[in-house]
């Protein structure tokens, strides 16, 4: 009996039907979107030009903003969450 591996396709494959938003200049991979390009070419290659430079630097800051959003909504649902825990408890014992 073979056991068939799950296929991952990462974010970076572009499906069937679909083009690519961007392309690498350097290595022709496809892209979904400008930004992982942009993030890629910063990442992979050396010898950036001042307009890919300047990409990267737009695109990691893009992403740390988009983090840093994701960490306050997660802040926020722990303490929504620890708020009605800690009520539950209060009427829990005063009764």
């Amino acid at each position: 009996m073979s056991r068939q591996e799950p296929v991952v396709v990462p974010e970076t494959a572009v499906p069937d039907g679909e083009t690519a938003a961007a392309t690498c200049p350097y290595c022709d991979r496809p892209f979904r979107r400008e930004r992982l390009r942009d993030l890629h070419v910063g990442d992979a290659h050396e010898g950036l030009r001042d307009g890919e430079k300047a990409a990267y630097e737009a695109a990691v800051e893009a992403e740390d903003e988009d983090l840093f959003v994701y960490h306050l909504k997660v802040a926020g649902a722990l303490g929504v969450v620890f708020t009605a825990l800690f009520l539950l408890a209060v009427v829990g014992f005063s009764l």
